[in-house]
């Protein structure tokens, strides 16, 4: 399962690319902390709040058949 990793350093976020990979960063700005998730390859991405406050990430990933 990939799980958002809270985000200690936020002054660098250029490090957090990575070359053929697509990361989510969520900013909450309310608690003041950032998150990181790996997107899947073939999915979608949903980001949910609950009461104004982020909650979670949900992963949908799938496979593509050509």
């Amino acid at each position: 399962m990939n799980s958002p990793k809270e985000i200690k350093d936020k002054q660098d976020l250029l490090s957090k690319i990575q070359d053929g990979k697509v990361t989510v960063i969520v900013l909450d700005g309310l608690n003041g902390k950032a998150y990181e998730a790996q997107a899947p390859e073939h999915g979608r991405t949903i980001i949910e709040t609950f009461k104004g406050e982020f909650s979670r990430i949900n992963l949908e990933s799938s496979h593509k058949f050509n």
